[in-house]
């Protein structure tokens, strides 16, 4: 390889900020490590990640043996041959290269280099020509209909073909007709008169088929619909992606009439014009996938606006207890929630004075992840909030939850949910249904962990839970969380655990101090679970 004359580039996009590198010399290594020729600096990236390399077919990414590994066009590879518009995804690590190339370094340019230097090429690179200005085109439509539409019109023209059809599919019995022309332009909608045999043989041995008069000998190949049909000359050619090798339908091309162009024109050629009708083909979906994405992503940020509005934007503060409450997602929403509810007298929500009842400190954590989990949540929260508001005693308020979730959900869902009354004096009353265990800190740093408790919510019809009272000694902290935090991993896959907490949960920012342990601990990966962390501390 002559590097002065191709020079690949890659785009590095790391969230809103991206830059362009040269791959000017190989090979050309990726990592964390300070000495890769390309350095990012993300904990999901391994310190020797990968190396991109050239051979005599072109440029090949090879994994070397990373933590999370790469993915390439949305496909999990250990090695990829890359094209230009390739699209690599580090691991987790939210970074995402492009792969790009000089315009005059594809597989085809090469084949219209190659025809050019033949004495007799000169009309079927005019011709081609026609075709790589229209993929030009392709790559900017964002509609597939159009995308597929422009390609036959231009492939009719370099063939002579009086017919072009693209039939679309996973496999040879799921093939369906997507866009249809004729030579003169007309769209067609009916394919009972083609081939069908030919179109199924292509799909199913991933062979093109190239028969009758464009053998160049003047005869009819006799398939018994190719007869039926007086076709002379039909053309079916798989179309298949070239990093994927995916299979997405078939390129089908017939002639009643004998047609010299379609005599002339080569194998290679119509080889050339199905790799980039597939590659063209692989542009748009994942141009449509990017779409998609783009939409889930806005109705994730959506959600997760919902979500953070429903937990109070100010911690409420009381002259007797001080609180702190964080939760960390480990995706766009979660199934992690807590809430502070102020309570008047004998649990009444109107009253003024609601400091002489205390409050309520929820945190609870839905089983799964994601969408679902969310929504859940949301809907146990606003459930738990209506009855402490309505002064339901929490066993009663738990006891309807889980009513609810074994009669709607039915055992595919199910919440951990840990709620303490927490009053002025320091007394306080608990419901733990199968939550971590909440911390008892003393002034002196003595950290007991309260392990009594009931089943899950959502679990057993009909369950009966009880309370647990206490008092929180003057100084003293009541520290409630998710098992986010102690089933935080490290690189070997132990976890954080609750025997690491006491000096964090003692520390003088607590919130801090834990959070700051599990970063440690896990070497900075992003936790695989929610992490809610509520911390409450009698001041008086």
């Amino acid at each position: 390889m002559d590097s002065s004359t191709v020079t690949a580039r890659l785009v590095v996009h790391d969230g809103d900020n991206s830059h362009t590198v040269a791959v000017d010399h190989l090979p050309f290594t990726i990592g964390r490590q300070a000495d890769r020729d390309l350095v990012l600096s993300n904990a999901q990236i391994s310190r020797q990640h990968a190396v991109i390399h050239h051979d005599d077919e072109g440029y090949v990414i090879q994994d070397l043996g990373s933590r999370h590994g790469i993915v390439v066009n949305g496909i999990r590879r250990e090695t990829a041959r890359l094209q230009a518009g390739d699209r690599i995804q580090l691991g987790a690590s939210g970074i995402t290269l492009v792969f790009l190339l000089p315009q005059d370094h594809s597989s085809t340019r090469a084949l219209l280099s190659r025809i050019s230097s033949t004495p007799s090429g000169g009309t079927e690179l005019e011709k081609l020509s026609l075709f790589l200005q229209a993929a030009q085109s392709f790559n900017s439509t964002r509609v597939l209909t159009d995308v597929l539409t422009t390609m036959l019109e231009y492939t009719l023209r370099l063939t002579g073909a009086e017919r072009g059809f693209v039939f679309l599919g996973d496999n040879a019995s799921s093939l369906a007709l997507e866009s249809g022309l004729s030579s003169d332009g007309q769209p067609l909608v009916d394919d009972s008169r083609i081939s069908h045999s030919i179109l199924r043989d292509a799909a199913t041995s991933g062979q093109p088929y190239i028969i009758g008069d464009v053998s160049g000998e003047g005869q009819i190949i006799g398939t018994q619909s190719a007869v039926a049909h007086e076709l002379r000359s039909v053309i079916a050619i798989p179309l298949r992606g070239r990093n994927s090798d995916r299979f997405f339908g078939v390129l089908y091309l017939d002639s009643r009439l004998r047609t010299s162009t379609l005599n002339r024109v080569g194998r290679d050629i119509l080889n050339a014009i199905a790799s980039e009708a597939a590659n063209l083909l692989e542009n748009a979906r994942m141009v449509q996938a990017e779409r998609a994405a783009d939409l889930l992503r806005n109705e994730l940020d959506i959600a997760a606006n919902i979500q953070q509005s429903l937990i109070a934007r100010e911690t409420p503060s009381f002259p007797y207890a001080r609180i702190l409450a964080r939760t960390a997602q480990c995706t766009e929403v979660g199934g992690d929630f807590y809430d502070i509810i102020p309570l008047g007298p004998n649990g009444s929500a109107t009253n003024a004075n609601a400091d002489d009842a205390g409050f309520v400190a929820i945190v609870a954590d839905v089983s799964g992840k994601g969408m679902s989990a969310a929504l859940l949540a949301a809907i146990i929260q606003g459930m738990m909030y209506a009855q402490v508001k309505g002064c339901t005693t929490l066993t009663d308020a738990f006891a309807t939850v889980n009513t609810f979730l074994c009669s709607r959900v039915s055992g595919q869902k199910y919440v951990t949910m840990l709620a303490v009354h927490f009053r002025p004096n320091g007394e306080l009353e608990f419901v733990n249904g199968g939550h971590v265990p909440p911390f008892l800190v003393l002034e002196d740093g003595t950290t007991q962990a309260i392990s009594d408790g009931d089943v899950p919510v959502g679990l057993i019809p009909g369950t009966q839970f009880h309370s647990i009272r206490l008092t929180v000694p003057p100084k003293a902290r009541l520290v409630l969380l998710s098992d986010g935090i102690t089933e935080t991993e490290d690189a070997n896959g132990n976890q954080f655990g609750p025997t690491r907490l006491p000096r964090e949960l003692a520390s003088d920012d607590p919130m801090h101090a834990v959070f700051a342990a599990m970063h440690h601990f896990s070497n900075g990966a992003p936790p695989h679970d929610d992490c809610t962390l509520l911390v409450i501390d009698r001041t008086a």
